[in-house]
Parts: structure tokens; C-alpha cells; sequence
């Protein structure tokens, strides 16, 4: 109940006490006071006209006549005179029921209990009888009620006015508590925000209470998040280059090869630093590891460039790079060449070569397939004893569109008239529990059915992202309504979340469902979503309030930044299957991915694992504290 409410019951409470312990002083002192009235009227009116008659004669006509006129003009209730033996002489007396305006229970709650009015009336020097007489308590019961309706309208005016006084000093009284609500639902929805402090002695209390707990929260939440990526960095880098070290480089590239929204082909470049144990000598190994980082800084630059691109170096003297989506060769190995020549000249004069290979790969082929075309096309390079490129100029791609209108007609065509098309993947705990389906697009394009990977780069460069992802939400709600899933997971773009009409429309479907909201998770990569973090922000307000869960999925790397968004109440992460690959094997990776659970799990967020694909992983996930798994062995 509101404090308003309460405030008006409150209100209505001590009003009714007073008005009724008001009324019940009122009535009983002014029925004392009419009584008095009354009582002193019958006397003084009993003694006058006792003594009238004593001075007239006892003639019985002239007494019953001035009896009647007294009776007639006085509104008395009765009039009577009794001789000394008890006689009646004369008695006039009110026939039938006097008309009240006030009601009867009135007049029995508050009665008149008038003394009569008594005097003797004389003959001479003898007594010749008494009289007796009663004023009418009508007018003084009519006077009572008129002033008890008085008294009762005043105090409903007086209660009423005292409400909505009441109410406009309280709502400003508690305008603070706005904000301390508002922070209380937030840290109840994993949002730890931190509030004004209010002038209002007890509110500043609480808000400060509860400032001390969000800022401490993340504090903790900062500290052990640099603590865990210290560890991952320490474990998955190479310590002179700062580069992704080669195991941490094939997990990657594995997961690359196996996701089923990524990039169905792209570029591997390789680089090697010719006869390193020679230069070692000739340079010595501080300039030799300037060398080296040059090198990785270059790959770092030529990384930046491209969405969901990656580097790393493999051995001592090898590095290779790794270009989803792309397959420009030429351009981006004559731009490698001329830096590589570049840095040398900066750094050395001594012969050193740095020769690079560049190929072609698809998700068709194994991660062993790939690098070994990479390998032989170095290995030939080398042998020029130069900084030169081999490429091999092999598409690795089947590409059924030649041109950005042909691939905008084919998406058209596909959204317009088949439709998306969903294929899910569980989402299971280590007790087999279903924790949600995760739905994957797939688009039917010149007869054949797509996976995601293979036709998203071109919808990014296209803009359609969010009329997919909106077309993919709506038939994954279409699946929630015929029951084939219980709950199910929806990947977005980042794009789409960008987009205000994406977001409007969003909205619109989810609201016309709201009993299924609870039902939809949302995720977006980790990468993506700390790339635009206030796009994210923006869609989380937006979309938190209806009951949906978010989450991230390909989370891990960027999990040092988790202080950025503990604040948006996020449900869960999924971790990136580059740590999960050979997790039993890894010790790093395993005190990586409890150290992750704990601190999600400290803000109440679910921890799956994604990728998982034998039996040793899944004992070691649960080992480590993950809460849910998805991969092949999954199912």
C-alpha cells in the first residue's frame, strides 16, 4: 500500500476519533445546557402564571381560558392544576405525535430530561391548588440536530482539507524516496547505481547506506575483474609481443572455423622474422625484441581495421593474422610489405627479412587444413631470402552473388517472401536441465539454406541487419507460441540495436506478448556490445523494463570492463568457446573461468559455457562453477 493511501487512511482514523469524541462533548453539553434552559423556562413560567391565576377569581371558565391561552401561545407539553387533595381542576396537554426534523434514534440517543415547572395558586389567605407545567423539547432536540450536522459537515471539510494538505507535503516530503526506490529496485535487479544524497535526515541515511554498498560492490567487482584479466592476459599472451600466444591464437581460430554465425571465409596472412637465432647475435636481444614488437604492433594496427579480426604469434619467430570476411589479399599484403620494410629500415641496418604468406580459408575446412596452407606458402617466401608475399590466389570462398545489388536483391527476396528460418541449439545445465534453445538464423538463398555466417557480412554492409534480426525475433516468438520451445535465446547485432526503428518495433512485438517476455533472452557479443556501450545502454532501458533477460554472449576477453555495465542488471554471459577448447589441459583457462563464475555469480548472473565439445570439458565447466553449457556434445 502506497504511503498516500496510508496517509489518508491515517487521516480518516483521527478524524473519526476526533469528530466523534468532539460530537459526544458537543451534544452532551449543549443537551445540558437546553435542559438548564428548559428546567429555569418552567419555573419562571410556572410562577408567573401561578401567580396570574391567584390574583383572579376561581371563576372554573376564566381559569380553563387562561389555561388554554397560556397553553396555546407557549409550546409547552402539558399544563395542569391540582387542588390540595390531588384533584385535577384543569389540564391541557399536546395531543398526538409532535413533528420532529430531527430522527427518532437522535432523540433516543440524546435525550431531555426536563424538571417541571411547579407553583401554588392562592385564594385569599387559602391554598387553592398547584400547578404543574413542561415546556416542548422539540425546538431544543431541532436545535441540537442543526447544530450536530453543523459540527459533522465541518469535520468532513476539516478531514478533507487535512488530506489533501497532507498529501501534497507528503509527496514532497518523500520525493526523495523516488530515488531511494528507484536505487533499491536497481540493486534487486543487479544494477548497483549510486544516488544523491537527500536532505531529508533518514532518507540521506539509507541513501547513504546504500551508496556505501553499490560503491563497494564495484569496487569489488573492479577489483577482481583486473585480477582475472591479469591472469587471462598473463596466460593467453605472449609476454614480449603482448600478442595472442599461439594456443590461445588456434582456439580462436578454431572457434572462427566452427561458430555458426561467423564469417564463412576470410584471409590468413603469416609473417615469419627470418634467421632469428642469427639476428639474436648480430643485434642483441633488446633490439631483436623491439624488432618482434614492431612487428606485433603492426598486426595490431592492421587488426583495428577490421571487425572480428585477430593476431597473434605462433612461435618465436612466426606471427599470423586472421580476416574474417575478407578475402583482399593483395591490398593487405602490399600494405604489410611496405610497413614490414618500413620498421626495418627504423629500426636496424643489418639484412633482416621479413617474408609473408597469404591465403584463402573457409569454415568448410579444419583448423590443421588452413594452417598448413599457410605454412607452405611462407615456407616458399622464406626462400626468396626477402620481404616479399606469396599468395595464393585460390578463392576460398563460393560466392553465389558477384555484386552488392545482386546480394541485396537475394536478402530482399529471401526476408520478403521465405521468410527466416530458425535452427536451435540447447542450452543445457550439468544435470540435463534445458535452460533455453538458442535460436540461429538461417536464410534460403537460390534454393539452398544458409547458415548465418554466410550471408551476414554482406547484410552488415548492406544495413539489414535489423529487419533480419527483427524477423528473427518474430519467429522466435512464433516458436514460443506453439510451444516448441519453452524458452529461447536471440542473437543481435549491433546494428540493430543501434537502429531507433529497430528498437520501436522490438518493442511493439514484445508488447503484444507481454505474458512471453520472461521467456526471450537476448544477447549480443561481447565485443560488439563493448564497442557500443551506450547503444547497449540505450536498448537495455529500454527493453529491461518488459521482463526480457540479456546477456552477452563470446564473453570473456573484455570481462576486465565489466565495471561499464554492472549497472545494467545484465541476466548472464556466455563464455567464449576460446576458453572453454581444451580446458582440461589448460590450467590458466580453468582458474580463468572460475574466477569469471564467481564474480558473475557474486551479481547474480548465469554463467554458460559455449563450444563444449567432449566429456573432459564438461567435467571441468562444472567443476568450475559455469551454471549451463551449449556446443556439439550438447546437443
Amino acid at each position: 500500500m502506497s504511503l498516500i493511501k496510508q496517509l489518508w487512511i491515517a487521516v480518516i482514523i483521527l478524524m473519526t476519533i476526533a469528530f466523534f469524541s468532539s460530537l459526544s462533548i458537543s451534544i452532551f453539553s449543549a443537551r445540558e445546557y437546553f435542559e438548564e434552559q428548559l428546567h429555569l423556562k418552567n419555573i419562571d413560567n410556572a410562577n408567573s402564571l401561578g401567580l396570574t391565576l391567584s390574583q383572579l377569581e376561581k371563576d372554573p371558565v376564566t381559569i380553563e381560558l387562561l389555561l388554554a391561552a397560556q397553553f396555546d401561545t407557549g409550546h409547552y407539553q402539558f399544563i395542569e392544576l391540582v387542588d390540595p387533595q390531588g384533584e385535577v381542576i384543569q389540564r391541557k396537554q399536546q395531543e398526538g405525535a409532535s413533528e420532529y426534523t430531527a430522527p427518532d434514534w437522535f432523540i433516543r440517543m440524546a435525550p431531555l430530561n426536563v424538571d417541571t415547572g411547579v407553583a401554588l395558586v392562592q385564594d385569599g389567605w387559602n391554598q387553592y391548588g398547584v400547578l404543574r407545567l413542561e415546556s416542548h423539547t422539540r425546538f431544543a432536540h431541532e436545535a441540537l440536530w442543526s447544530t450536530t450536522k453543523e459540527l459533522l459537515l465541518s469535520f468532513f471539510v476539516v478531514a478533507f482539507g487535512c488530506g489533501l494538505l497532507g498529501t501534497l507535503i507528503l509527496k514532497v516530503i518523500t520525493r526523495p524516496l523516488d530515488d531511494v526506490v528507484s536505487q533499491a529496485e536497481a540493486i534487486g535487479g543487479r544494477r548497483f547505481i549510486t544516488s544523491h544524497e537527500p536532505r531529508t535526515l533518514e532518507f540521506g541515511r539509507v541513501v547513504r547506506a546504500m551508496n556505501i554498498l553499490s560503491e563497494r560492490i564495484r569496487q569489488m567487482l573492479d577489483v577482481e575483474a583486473r585480477r582475472l584479466e591479469e591472469m587471462r592476459f598473463k596466460n593467453q599472451h605472449d609476454a614480449v609481443t603482448e600478442l595472442p600466444n599461439r594456443e590461445y591464437f588456434l582456439n580462436l581460430l578454431d572457434a572462427q572455423l566452427t561458430r555458426d554465425d561467423a564469417a564463412g571465409h576470410g584471409s590468413l596472412f603469416m609473417v615469419r622474422l627470418s634467421h632469428l637465432a642469427e639476428i639474436n647475435k648480430s643485434l642483441g636481444y633488446k633490439k631483436t625484441d623491439e624488432l618482434l614488437c614492431a612487428v606485433a604492433e603492426l598486426l595490431k594496427q592492421i587488426t583495428a581495421k577490421h571487425p572480428d579480426a585477430f593476431s597473434g604469434r605462433l612461435n618465436g619467430s612466426d606471427f599470423a593474422l586472421l580476416i574474417p570476411g575478407s578475402e583482399d589479399l593483395g591490398n593487405i599484403s602490399d600494405e604489410l610489405i611496405t610497413a614490414l620494410r618500413e620498421l626495418v629500415k627504423d629500426i636496424t641496418e643489418d639484412k633482416v627479412y621479413l617474408p609473408l604468406s597469404a591465403c584463402c580459408y573457409t569454415k568448410a575446412e579444419s583448423r590443421g587444413v588452413v594452417l598448413m596452407r599457410g605454412d607452405n606458402a611462407l615456407a616458399i617466401a622464406e626462400q626468396r631470402e626477402d620481404t616479399c608475399a606469396e599468395i595464393l590466389k585460390t578463392s576460398g570462398a563460393e560466392e553465389q552473388f558477384q555484386s552488392a545489388d545482386k546480394w541485396r536483391e537475394a536478402l530482399e527476396y529471401a526476408l520478403e517472401t521465405l521468410g527466416v528460418r530458425i535452427h536451435t541449439f540447447s542450452v543445457k545445465s550439468p544435470g540435463g536441465e534445458v535452460i533455453h534453445d538458442e535460436a540461429m538464423m538461417r536464410l534460403e538463398l537460390n534454393g539452398e539454406l544458409r547458415s548465418a555466417g554466410y550471408f551476414i557480412p554482406w547484410a552488415k554492409r548492406l544495413n539489414l541487419m535489423p529487419r533480419l534480426d527483427l524477423a528473427v525475433a518474430a519467429a522466435a516468438i512464433d516458436r514460443l507460441k506453439s510451444g516448441a520451445s519453452e524458452h529461447i535465446a536471440i542473437n543481435l547485432s549491433v546494428e540493430a540495436i543501434s537502429d531507433a526503428g529497430f528498437r520501436r518495433q522490438l518493442v511493439e512485438q514484445l508488447k503484444e506478448v507481454p505474458e512471453l517476455c520472461y521467456r526471450i533472452w537476448l544477447e549480443l557479443p561481447e565485443k560488439s556490445v563493448l564497442n557500443s556501450l551506450e547503444a547497449f545502454r540505450d536498448f537495455c532501458m529500454v527493453i529491461k523494463p518488459l521482463g526480457v533477460k540479456i546477456g552477452m554472449e563470446r564473453a570473456g576477453a573484455g570481462f576486465s570492463e565489466i565495471g561499464e555495465l554492472q549497472d545494467l542488471g545484465l541476466d548472464y554471459i556466455k563464455v567464449d568457446s576460446a576458453f572453454v577448447r581444451d580446458l582440461p589441459d589448460n590450467v590458466g583457462n580453468q582458474n580463468f573461468v572460475r574466477g569469471l563464475a564467481t564474480v558473475a555469480h557474486s551479481i547474480g548472473m548465469l554463467v554458460i559455457a559455449e563450444g563444449v565439445q567432449t566429456e573432459q570439458e564438461i567435467a571441468a565447466l562444472r567443476d568450475c562453477g559455469v551454471d549451463a553449457m551449449t556446443g556439439p556434445i550438447i546437443g
